[in-house]
Protein backbone atom coordinates (compact mmCIF):
# COMPACT_ATOMS: atom_id res chain seq x y z
CA UNK A 1 0.00 0.00 0.00
CA UNK A 2 1.40 3.50 -0.45
CA UNK A 3 1.55 5.72 2.39
CA UNK A 4 0.76 9.50 1.92
CA UNK A 5 3.84 11.76 3.66
CA UNK A 6 3.23 15.03 4.44
CA UNK A 7 3.33 17.63 7.04
CA UNK A 8 -0.39 17.68 9.40
CA UNK A 9 -2.69 20.39 9.69
CA UNK A 10 -3.71 22.04 13.24
CA UNK A 11 -6.54 19.45 13.08
CA UNK A 12 -4.67 16.53 13.06
CA UNK A 13 -2.15 17.72 15.62
CA UNK A 14 -3.98 14.90 18.66
CA UNK A 15 -3.68 11.97 16.09
CA UNK A 16 -0.01 13.05 15.21
CA UNK A 17 0.18 13.52 19.38
CA UNK A 18 -1.40 10.06 19.91
CA UNK A 19 0.82 8.06 17.32
CA UNK A 20 4.05 9.45 19.09
CA UNK A 21 2.49 8.14 22.25
CA UNK A 22 1.81 4.55 20.31
CA UNK A 23 5.44 4.62 18.78
CA UNK A 24 7.17 5.28 21.99
CA UNK A 25 4.97 2.30 23.44
CA UNK A 26 3.59 5.23 25.84
CA UNK A 27 -0.42 4.88 26.86
CA UNK A 28 -1.04 8.90 27.09
CA UNK A 29 -2.88 9.14 23.55
CA UNK A 30 -2.85 13.22 22.70
CA UNK A 31 -2.57 14.23 26.20
CA UNK A 32 -0.06 17.24 25.59
CA UNK A 33 -1.44 17.74 22.42
CA UNK A 34 -3.14 21.20 23.39
CA UNK A 35 0.30 22.29 25.04
CA UNK A 36 2.33 21.53 22.33
CA UNK A 37 -0.38 23.65 19.30
CA UNK A 38 1.60 26.53 20.76
CA UNK A 39 4.86 26.04 19.86
CA UNK A 40 5.08 23.54 17.48
CA UNK A 41 5.69 24.27 13.38
CA UNK A 42 3.13 22.10 11.48
CA UNK A 43 5.22 22.46 8.38
CA UNK A 44 8.02 20.76 9.51
CA UNK A 45 5.44 18.27 11.54
CA UNK A 46 4.98 15.09 9.40
CA UNK A 47 3.22 12.23 9.28
CA UNK A 48 3.33 8.61 7.36
CA UNK A 49 -0.53 8.41 6.80
CA UNK A 50 -2.33 4.63 6.12
CA UNK A 51 -5.52 6.53 5.23
CA UNK A 52 -6.71 8.25 7.89
CA UNK A 53 -4.25 6.63 10.20
CA UNK A 54 -1.01 8.23 11.02
CA UNK A 55 1.24 5.28 11.21
CA UNK A 56 4.98 7.14 11.76
CA UNK A 57 5.83 10.45 12.56
CA UNK A 58 8.59 12.71 12.65
CA UNK A 59 9.28 16.74 13.48
CA UNK A 60 11.90 19.16 13.61
CA UNK A 61 13.24 22.40 14.91
CA UNK A 62 15.41 25.30 13.95
CA UNK A 63 17.77 25.63 16.17
CA UNK A 64 21.52 27.43 16.79
CA UNK A 65 24.67 24.82 17.31
CA UNK A 66 27.69 26.51 18.71
CA UNK A 67 30.75 25.44 16.80
CA UNK A 68 34.58 25.70 17.24
CA UNK A 69 35.47 29.59 18.12
CA UNK A 70 31.77 29.66 19.47
CA UNK A 71 29.65 31.22 16.94
CA UNK A 72 26.57 29.60 15.93
CA UNK A 73 25.21 27.49 12.50
CA UNK A 74 21.61 27.40 11.68
CA UNK A 75 20.71 23.92 11.72
CA UNK A 76 17.11 21.40 11.99
CA UNK A 77 17.13 19.27 14.83
CA UNK A 78 14.65 16.28 14.38
CA UNK A 79 12.97 14.47 16.78
CA UNK A 80 9.67 12.09 17.52
CA UNK A 81 11.01 9.79 14.80
CA UNK A 82 8.58 6.70 15.49
CA UNK A 83 6.79 4.23 13.76
CA UNK A 84 3.74 2.07 14.95
CA UNK A 85 4.28 -1.42 15.63
CA UNK A 86 1.76 -2.19 13.06
CA UNK A 87 3.45 -0.46 10.36
CA UNK A 88 7.21 -1.33 10.75
CA UNK A 89 9.69 -2.85 7.83
CA UNK A 90 7.89 -0.29 4.98
CA UNK A 91 10.41 2.17 4.77
CA UNK A 92 8.07 4.80 6.29
CA UNK A 93 10.39 6.86 8.85
CA UNK A 94 13.41 6.27 6.09
CA UNK A 95 10.70 8.49 3.80
CA UNK A 96 10.01 10.89 6.62
CA UNK A 97 13.68 11.59 7.79
CA UNK A 98 14.79 11.67 4.04
CA UNK A 99 11.73 14.71 3.54
CA UNK A 100 12.79 15.93 6.44
CA UNK A 101 16.32 16.22 5.67
CA UNK A 102 14.90 18.01 1.98
CA UNK A 103 12.96 20.50 3.14
CA UNK A 104 15.99 21.00 6.18
CA UNK A 105 18.37 21.73 3.02
CA UNK A 106 15.63 24.05 0.97
CA UNK A 107 15.46 26.35 4.26
CA UNK A 108 18.85 26.95 3.76
CA UNK A 109 20.07 24.82 7.43
CA UNK A 110 23.44 23.56 6.92
CA UNK A 111 22.91 20.82 8.82
CA UNK A 112 20.86 18.34 10.71
CA UNK A 113 21.18 17.06 14.56
CA UNK A 114 19.27 14.02 16.30
CA UNK A 115 19.40 12.09 19.30
CA UNK A 116 19.97 8.47 18.05
CA UNK A 117 17.80 6.09 19.98
CA UNK A 118 20.03 3.29 18.45
CA UNK A 119 23.29 3.29 16.80
CA UNK A 120 23.16 1.52 13.53
CA UNK A 121 19.71 3.63 12.33
CA UNK A 122 20.90 6.51 11.22
CA UNK A 123 24.03 6.37 9.33
CA UNK A 124 22.29 5.14 6.18
CA UNK A 125 21.34 8.72 6.58
CA UNK A 126 24.50 10.56 6.65
CA UNK A 127 23.80 11.21 10.55
CA UNK A 128 27.57 10.66 12.29
CA UNK A 129 28.18 10.61 16.30
CA UNK A 130 28.96 14.28 17.05
CA UNK A 131 28.74 14.90 21.05
CA UNK A 132 29.93 12.68 24.12
CA UNK A 133 27.97 12.74 27.08
CA UNK A 134 28.62 10.78 30.05
CA UNK A 135 27.25 10.39 34.10
CA UNK A 136 29.03 11.45 36.65
CA UNK A 137 29.00 10.13 40.73
CA UNK A 138 30.61 12.20 42.89
CA UNK A 139 31.43 10.54 46.72
CA UNK A 140 29.89 13.94 48.89
CA UNK A 141 31.61 12.69 52.00
CA UNK A 142 35.59 12.80 50.54
CA UNK A 143 35.11 14.97 47.66
CA UNK A 144 36.39 18.30 48.23
CA UNK A 145 37.93 21.30 46.04
CA UNK A 146 41.33 21.75 46.32
CA UNK A 147 41.28 25.58 47.07
CA UNK A 148 38.43 28.09 48.46
CA UNK A 149 36.32 29.47 45.38
CA UNK A 150 35.60 33.27 46.47
CA UNK A 151 32.38 34.28 45.38
CA UNK A 152 28.59 34.38 46.09
CA UNK A 153 25.72 31.51 46.24
CA UNK A 154 22.15 31.72 47.23
CA UNK A 155 19.10 30.18 46.91
CA UNK A 156 16.52 31.37 44.51
CA UNK A 157 12.55 30.42 43.97
CA UNK A 158 11.36 28.85 40.63
CA UNK A 159 10.25 32.26 39.06
CA UNK A 160 13.41 33.98 39.60
CA UNK A 161 15.24 30.50 38.06
CA UNK A 162 13.08 30.94 35.11
CA UNK A 163 13.61 34.43 34.36
CA UNK A 164 17.73 33.89 34.66
CA UNK A 165 18.13 30.85 32.86
CA UNK A 166 17.93 31.88 29.61
CA UNK A 167 20.53 34.40 29.73
CA UNK A 168 22.46 31.64 31.94
CA UNK A 169 22.20 29.04 29.59
CA UNK A 170 23.42 31.14 26.66
CA UNK A 171 26.76 31.88 28.85
CA UNK A 172 27.01 27.68 29.17
CA UNK A 173 25.93 27.41 25.26
CA UNK A 174 28.67 29.86 24.12
CA UNK A 175 31.53 28.30 26.47
CA UNK A 176 30.59 24.07 25.06
CA UNK A 177 30.74 23.22 21.05
CA UNK A 178 28.37 21.53 20.17
CA UNK A 179 25.61 22.91 22.50
CA UNK A 180 22.03 24.08 20.83
CA UNK A 181 19.57 27.06 21.51
CA UNK A 182 16.69 26.37 23.52
CA UNK A 183 13.22 27.80 22.58
CA UNK A 184 11.65 29.32 25.02
CA UNK A 185 9.08 26.03 26.04
CA UNK A 186 12.18 24.31 26.52
CA UNK A 187 12.80 25.99 30.14
CA UNK A 188 8.84 26.04 31.28
CA UNK A 189 8.80 22.14 30.85
CA UNK A 190 12.55 22.09 32.50
CA UNK A 191 11.24 24.06 35.60
CA UNK A 192 8.44 22.61 35.83
CA UNK A 193 6.40 25.58 35.34
CA UNK A 194 4.34 23.80 32.89
CA UNK A 195 3.37 20.16 33.03
CA UNK A 196 2.89 17.90 29.83
CA UNK A 197 0.59 15.45 30.53
CA UNK A 198 2.30 12.97 28.16
CA UNK A 199 5.43 13.44 30.05
CA UNK A 200 6.68 12.42 33.98
CA UNK A 201 6.82 16.27 35.91
CA UNK A 202 10.35 17.11 36.36
CA UNK A 203 11.46 16.14 40.25
CA UNK A 204 10.98 18.99 42.84
CA UNK A 205 13.83 20.42 43.75
CA UNK A 206 16.06 23.60 44.78
CA UNK A 207 17.80 26.23 42.64
CA UNK A 208 21.06 27.94 43.78
CA UNK A 209 22.48 30.61 41.29
CA UNK A 210 26.13 31.62 41.58
CA UNK A 211 28.22 34.63 41.25
CA UNK A 212 31.87 35.24 41.08
CA UNK A 213 33.97 38.26 41.51
CA UNK A 214 33.31 39.54 38.53
CA UNK A 215 29.44 39.16 38.03
CA UNK A 216 28.86 36.45 36.24
CA UNK A 217 26.76 34.06 37.10
CA UNK A 218 25.58 30.27 36.76
CA UNK A 219 22.49 28.02 38.07
CA UNK A 220 22.16 24.38 38.72
CA UNK A 221 18.48 22.97 39.88
CA UNK A 222 19.15 19.77 42.19
CA UNK A 223 16.57 17.59 43.94
CA UNK A 224 17.68 15.98 47.03
CA UNK A 225 16.26 12.54 48.83
CA UNK A 226 16.77 11.38 52.38
CA UNK A 227 18.23 8.43 53.05
CA UNK A 228 20.38 6.53 56.03
CA UNK A 229 22.31 3.43 56.38
CA UNK A 230 22.32 2.55 60.22
CA UNK A 231 21.57 5.55 61.59
CA UNK A 232 24.17 7.04 59.63
CA UNK A 233 22.91 9.88 56.97
CA UNK A 234 23.50 8.77 53.56
CA UNK A 235 21.29 11.32 51.53
CA UNK A 236 21.27 11.45 47.93
CA UNK A 237 21.94 14.63 45.16
CA UNK A 238 20.64 14.65 42.08
CA UNK A 239 21.18 17.27 39.22
CA UNK A 240 18.85 18.07 37.28
CA UNK A 241 21.25 21.06 35.58
CA UNK A 242 23.85 22.43 36.21
CA UNK A 243 25.09 26.02 33.37
CA UNK A 244 27.84 28.37 34.04
CA UNK A 245 29.70 30.32 32.07
CA UNK A 246 33.26 29.66 32.94
CA UNK A 247 35.03 27.23 35.09
CA UNK A 248 35.21 29.36 38.45
CA UNK A 249 31.21 29.77 38.77
CA UNK A 250 31.21 25.95 37.65
CA UNK A 251 33.56 25.95 40.64
CA UNK A 252 31.35 27.88 43.02
CA UNK A 253 28.26 25.77 42.12
CA UNK A 254 30.36 22.82 43.33
CA UNK A 255 31.38 23.79 46.31
CA UNK A 256 28.09 24.81 47.46
CA UNK A 257 27.09 20.88 45.96
CA UNK A 258 29.85 19.41 48.23
CA UNK A 259 29.31 21.54 51.21
CA UNK A 260 25.60 20.21 51.66
CA UNK A 261 25.20 18.27 55.03
CA UNK A 262 24.00 14.86 54.86
CA UNK A 263 24.44 13.89 51.73
CA UNK A 264 26.59 10.39 50.60
CA UNK A 265 26.79 10.79 46.94
CA UNK A 266 25.98 13.53 44.21
CA UNK A 267 24.20 12.06 40.81
CA UNK A 268 24.90 13.83 37.30
CA UNK A 269 23.11 12.46 34.24
CA UNK A 270 25.23 14.69 31.93
CA UNK A 271 28.88 15.76 32.02
CA UNK A 272 31.09 16.47 29.08
CA UNK A 273 33.86 13.72 27.87
CA UNK A 274 36.78 16.39 29.90
CA UNK A 275 35.00 17.37 32.26
CA UNK A 276 36.93 19.75 34.89
CA UNK A 277 35.70 18.46 37.81
CA UNK A 278 38.39 16.04 38.98
CA UNK A 279 41.11 18.26 38.98
CA UNK A 280 38.96 20.20 41.15
CA UNK A 281 39.20 18.16 44.07
CA UNK A 282 41.77 17.04 46.13
CA UNK A 283 40.89 13.21 44.84
CA UNK A 284 40.16 13.35 41.48
CA UNK A 285 39.29 9.58 42.24
CA UNK A 286 36.04 10.73 44.38
CA UNK A 287 34.20 11.24 40.99
CA UNK A 288 33.54 8.05 39.20
CA UNK A 289 32.54 8.53 35.46
CA UNK A 290 29.97 5.86 34.16
CA UNK A 291 27.85 5.08 30.81
CA UNK A 292 30.07 7.50 28.33
CA UNK A 293 28.53 7.30 25.50
CA UNK A 294 27.49 8.96 22.10
CA UNK A 295 24.73 11.78 22.46
CA UNK A 296 23.98 14.14 18.67
CA UNK A 297 24.34 13.05 15.60
CA UNK A 298 25.45 15.41 13.26
CA UNK A 299 24.01 15.23 9.26
CA UNK A 300 25.90 17.80 6.85
CA UNK A 301 24.08 19.53 4.52
CA UNK A 302 26.24 21.61 3.29
CA UNK A 303 29.71 20.97 3.89
CA UNK A 304 31.51 24.06 2.49
CA UNK A 305 29.23 26.45 4.50
CA UNK A 306 29.69 24.34 7.69
CA UNK A 307 33.32 24.64 7.23
CA UNK A 308 33.42 28.12 6.70
CA UNK A 309 31.56 28.73 9.53
CA UNK A 310 33.76 27.48 12.19
CA UNK A 311 37.17 28.66 13.83
CA UNK A 312 40.79 26.62 12.87
CA UNK A 313 43.55 26.59 15.37
CA UNK A 314 45.95 26.11 12.84
CA UNK A 315 46.65 26.45 8.79
CA UNK A 316 46.57 24.01 6.09
CA UNK A 317 45.03 23.07 3.02
CA UNK A 318 43.68 20.19 1.86
CA UNK A 319 41.52 18.36 -0.93
CA UNK A 320 38.46 16.21 0.57
CA UNK A 321 35.67 14.03 -1.57
CA UNK A 322 32.55 13.64 0.28
CA UNK A 323 30.16 11.03 -0.40
CA UNK A 324 26.43 11.67 -0.24
CA UNK A 325 24.48 9.22 -1.15
CA UNK A 326 21.41 11.00 -0.78
CA UNK A 327 22.65 13.86 -2.74
CA UNK A 328 22.69 16.83 -0.81
CA UNK A 329 26.32 17.93 -0.35
CA UNK A 330 28.59 15.18 -1.87
CA UNK A 331 31.71 16.94 -4.05
CA UNK A 332 35.18 17.40 -4.00
CA UNK A 333 36.13 20.14 -1.67
CA UNK A 334 39.38 22.16 -1.75
CA UNK A 335 39.49 23.51 1.90
CA UNK A 336 42.29 26.01 2.36
CA UNK A 337 41.80 26.92 6.70
CA UNK A 338 43.89 29.08 8.54
CA UNK A 339 43.21 30.67 12.60
CA UNK A 340 41.51 34.02 10.88
CA UNK A 341 38.93 32.52 8.47
CA UNK A 342 38.48 29.48 5.95
CA UNK A 343 37.86 29.05 2.26
CA UNK A 344 36.28 26.03 1.17
CA UNK A 345 35.19 25.77 -2.94
CA UNK A 346 34.39 23.10 -5.16
CA UNK A 347 37.53 21.70 -7.20
CA UNK A 348 38.50 19.21 -9.46
CA UNK A 349 41.61 18.56 -7.81
CA UNK A 350 42.83 15.25 -7.13
CA UNK A 351 41.54 14.55 -3.60
CA UNK A 352 44.01 13.94 -0.59
CA UNK A 353 40.79 12.28 1.33
CA UNK A 354 37.53 10.17 0.40
CA UNK A 355 35.04 10.08 3.42
CA UNK A 356 31.57 9.59 3.63
CA UNK A 357 28.96 12.27 4.69
CA UNK A 358 28.50 10.51 8.04
CA UNK A 359 32.01 10.21 9.02
CA UNK A 360 32.32 14.63 7.93
CA UNK A 361 29.56 14.74 10.58
CA UNK A 362 31.63 13.27 13.17
CA UNK A 363 34.59 14.87 12.60
CA UNK A 364 33.41 18.43 12.33
CA UNK A 365 33.03 19.20 16.22
CA UNK A 366 36.53 18.24 16.62
CA UNK A 367 35.77 15.55 19.62
CA UNK A 368 36.36 13.02 17.39
CA UNK A 369 39.68 12.43 15.35
CA UNK A 370 40.52 11.61 11.55
CA UNK A 371 42.63 8.86 12.53
CA UNK A 372 40.79 6.91 14.49
CA UNK A 373 37.50 7.21 11.64
CA UNK A 374 40.71 5.96 8.64
CA UNK A 375 41.92 3.17 11.13
CA UNK A 376 37.93 2.03 11.47
CA UNK A 377 38.08 2.33 7.73
CA UNK A 378 35.74 5.22 7.30
CA UNK A 379 38.15 7.45 5.57
CA UNK A 380 40.62 6.38 2.58
CA UNK A 381 43.46 8.37 2.85
CA UNK A 382 45.37 9.42 -0.16
CA UNK A 383 47.90 11.58 1.23
CA UNK A 384 48.67 11.02 4.66
CA UNK A 385 50.77 14.34 5.03
CA UNK A 386 47.57 15.88 4.07
CA UNK A 387 45.48 13.46 6.38
CA UNK A 388 47.48 14.78 9.35
CA UNK A 389 46.86 18.22 8.15
CA UNK A 390 43.19 18.13 8.09
CA UNK A 391 43.20 16.20 11.73
CA UNK A 392 44.90 18.82 13.46
CA UNK A 393 42.77 21.65 11.71
CA UNK A 394 39.63 20.15 12.75
CA UNK A 395 40.44 19.11 16.62
CA UNK A 396 38.58 21.06 19.19
CA UNK A 397 40.69 21.92 22.30
CA UNK A 398 37.66 20.89 24.28
CA UNK A 399 35.15 17.81 23.91
CA UNK A 400 32.40 18.96 21.98
CA UNK A 401 29.01 18.41 24.25
CA UNK A 402 25.82 19.11 24.85
CA UNK A 403 23.09 18.74 28.29
CA UNK A 404 19.70 19.13 25.78
CA UNK A 405 17.22 16.32 25.41
CA UNK A 406 14.97 16.85 22.26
Amino acid sequence: MVHDIRTITDDELPAWTAAVSTGFFRTTGDAGAELRRAWMELDRTWGAFDGAEIAATARSFPTSMTVPGGNGIDVSALTAVTTTSTHRRRGLASRLVHADLVAAKERGEIASVLIAAEWPIYGRFGFGPSTESQRAVIDARAGRLREPIAGSVEFIERAVAREIVPPVYDGHRVRYVGEIQRLPHFWDLELGVVVDPAWPAPKAGFFVRATDGDGASGLVSYSYEDKEKGRVPASEVTVNFMFAPNPTVEALLWQHLLALDLVATITVGEMPADSVLPWLLTDGRHVQFQHRSDFHWLRPLDVPKMLTSRAFHASGSVVLEIIDSLGFTGGRYALDATPSGATCVATTASADLTMGVAACGSLYLGGHRLRTLAAAGLIDVHSQGAADVLDSLLHSPTAPFSATWF
